[in-house]
C-alpha cells in the first residue's frame, strides 16, 4: 500500500475522534457563552490553561519514549515500564494536589472552590494513566478502538454538560427536582462532567491497562527518561506558546484598556476567538497521532527524505483550505457558536491565530528529524525559543495592543520555532522540502484572506454567502491542482 495512502487513512481514523470530538465539543461553546458571563468564561479558560501545563508534566514525554524504544528494540516490555512509571508519578502528583488544594488556590490567586481543584487532580490522574494504553493502540495500528475510546469520552462530556447546565436547571425551574445552579457552581459542573467522561476511558481500556505488568527495570526506564526529559521540556515550552497569554493577560492588561469590561472578561472574549483556531489544531492533532509512528516506521527507508517532503507539502495544502475557509467564514461561525454578542468582538484575530497554528503544524512535520536522530535536545532549544518569544511578546504587546498583541505574540513564536527547526534540521537530516512552493501557496492564501477582509461587504448575509462561495471555489482549485499527484506512487 502506498505509504501516503496509509498515512492518510490512519490520520483519518486517529483524527476522527479529535475532529468530530472538537466539533462536538464546540457545541459546548454556545452553551457556555450563553450561560456564563465573559468574566466567568475567562476564569474557566484560565483554569484549563493551567491544566494544559499539568497534563504535559504528568506524562513527561513517556509516550514518545515508548514509541521510540518499542520500535527500535522490538521489545514489548517498554509498555509496562512506561505505564508503571506514569502510574506511580501520577499518584504522587494528584495526591499532593488533592491534599494541598487550598494552598494552591491561595498561591495562584484563583477564584474557585476547593472541590474544583480536587476534581482536576483526579482528571489529571486519569488522563495520565490512559496515555500509554492509547499510545499502545496507535503503535499497534488499532485506530478504530482508539477512535471509539476518545469519542466515548467526548460524547459523554457533552451529554453531562447539557444535563448539568441545561436540563437539570430547567427541570428544577419547573419544580420537578432540586438543583443548585448558582453561577459559582456552574463552572464546577463543567469539571464534574469532564471527570465523569474521563472515567469511561478507563472502562474501555481495561484490557490494555491490566495487560501492563507493574515493574521497574531501571536500565530500560533510565533510557526512556533520558530520552523523554527533553520531550517534557519541549512540551512545557510548547504549551507556554499556546496558553501563557491566558495566564499573564490579567496581570499585563492596563486597567480600563477595553471600555466597559475588565481583564477577566477580555480573557473570555479572546478565548472565544481562540476557539475558532481549533479547526487548524484539529488537522495538526490528527497528523501527530498518525504521523509520529508513521515517520518512525519509515525512517530507515532510502526514500524517506523524499516521502517526508511530500507529506509536508500536502499537509500544508490541506491546512490552507482550513485557513481560508475558517477565516472567510469567521463571522458566520461566530454568529452560530458564540451566543453572546460580546464574545464576537475579537473575531478579526481568527486569521492570525489560524496562521500561527499552521506554522505550528509545519513545525510538527519538521521536528521529526531530531526525534529519529535521537537529538531530542534540539526540541528543547526550539521549544524554549518559542516560549521565550511568547513571553517577551506578551510582555511587550499585551499592554499596548491587548488581545491583539497576545495573538501576534503567538504567531511570532510559532514562526520562530518553524524557521529554526527547518534550518537546523537540514544540517543533520536533509530533506528536500518544497520551500518555494509552500511559501508561495501560503502567500497566495494570505493575500486572498486579506483582500476579502478589506473588501468585506457590510451586509451580513452577503458576507456569509460570499465567504462560503469563495471557500468552495478555493477548495475546488486546490483539489483539481493536486489530485493527480497526491496519491501517486511517485514521491515527486
Amino acid at each position: 500500500m502506498n505509504p501516503l495512502k496509509k498515512l492518510a487513512s490512519e490520520a483519518g481514523l486517529y483524527g476522527l475522534p479529535s475532529i468530530l470530538g472538537r466539533l462536538l465539543n464546540y457545541l459546548l461553546v454556545p452553551i457556555h457563552t450563553a450561560i456564563f458571563l465573559e468574566a466567568e468564561y475567562g476564569s474557566l479558560n484560565q483554569l484549563y490553561a493551567y491544566a494544559a501545563f499539568l497534563n504535559i508534566i504528568y506524562t513527561y514525554g513517556m509516550e514518545t519514549a515508548f514509541f521510540r524504544f518499542s520500535t527500535k528494540e522490538k521489545d514489548n516490555s517498554y509498555y509496562s515500564q512506561a505505564f508503571t512509571s506514569i502510574l506511580i508519578s501520577s499518584l504522587i502528583f494528584s495526591t499532593a494536589i488533592f491534599l494541598f488544594s487550598e494552598q494552591i488556590i491561595d498561591f495562584l490567586k484563583l477564584s474557585v472552590e476547593t472541590y474544583i481543584v480536587r476534581y482536576l487532580a483526579v482528571i489529571f490522574f486519569i488522563d495520565a494513566i490512559i496515555a500509554i494504553p492509547l499510545a499502545k493502540l496507535r503503535l499497534e495500528h488499532k485506530a478504530k478502538k482508539f477512535a471509539f475510546t476518545r469519542m466515548s469520552s467526548i460524547v459523554l462530556n457533552i451529554a453531562f454538560n447539557i444535563l448539568f447546565l441545561m436540563l437539570f436547571p430547567y427541570l428544577a425551574k419547573k419544580g420537578f427536582m432540586n438543583w443548585d445552579s448558582k453561577e459559582s457552581v456552574g463552572i464546577g459542573y463543567v469539571f464534574l462532567a469532564n471527570l465523569l467522561a474521563n472515567i469511561s476511558m478507563i472502562l474501555i481500556l481495561y484490557k490494555e491497562i491490566f495487560s501492563a505488568h507493574l515493574q521497574i527495570q531501571w536500565i530500560k526506564l533510565r533510557k526512556m527518561l533520558v530520552y523523554a526529559w527533553p520531550i517534557l521540556l519541549m512540551g512545557v515550552a510548547g504549551i507556554a506558546v499556546e496558553q501563557l497569554d491566558k495566564i499573564l493577560f490579567e496581570f499585563l492588561l492596563p486597567e480600563d484598556f477595553y471600555a466597559g469590561i475588565n481583564a477577566k472578561a477580555a480573557i473570555g472574549i479572546y478565548s472565544a476567538a481562540f476557539k475558532l483556531s481549533v479547526f487548524m489544531a484539529l488537522a495538526v492533532q490528527a497528523f501527530r497521532y498518525a504521523g509520529e509512528p508513521f515517520f518512525f516506521s519509515q525512517a530507515e527507508d532510502k526514500q524517506a527524505p523524499e516521502l517526508f517532503a511530500k507529506v509536508l507539502y500536502y499537509f500544508v495544502s490541506l491546512s490552507l483550505i482550513i485557513w481560508v475557509g475558517v477565516s472567510l467564514n469567521a463571522d458566520l461561525i461566530g454568529q452560530i457558536f458564540l451566543r453572546g454578542s460580546g464574545y464576537r468582538d475579537a473575531l478579526f484575530l481568527v486569521p492570525i491565530l489560524l496562521l500561527g497554528k499552521l506554522f505550528f503544524g509545519i513545525y510538527v512535520n519538521l521536528s521529526i528529524w531530531f526525534k529519529i536522530t535521537d537529538k531530542t535536545y534540539y526540541g528543547v532549544y526550539i521549544s524554549v525559543l518559542g516560549g521565550l518569544v511568547t513571553l517577551v511578546g506578551d510582555l511587550i504587546l499585551i499592554p499596548i495592543l491587548g488581545y491583539t498583541g497576545a495573538a501576534i505574540a503567538t504567531l511570532l513564536a510559532y514562526f520562530s520555532m518553524m524557521v529554526y527547526c527547518y534550518f537546523t534540521g537540514q544540517k543533520y537530516f536533509k530533506i528536500p522540502y518544497q520551500v518555494g512552493k509552500i511559501f508561495l501557496n501560503i502567500l497566495i492564501s494570505g493575500i486572498l484572506i486579506a483582500t476579502y477582509f478589506y473588501f468585506k461587504p457590510d451586509s451580513s448575509w452577503l458576507n456569509y454567502t460570499l465567504g462560503v462561495l469563495i471557500t468552495l471555489i478555493f477548495i475546488l482549485i486546490v483539489y483539481l491542482y493536486e489530485r493527480k499527484r497526491v496519491f501517486s506512487n511517485k514521491l515527486n
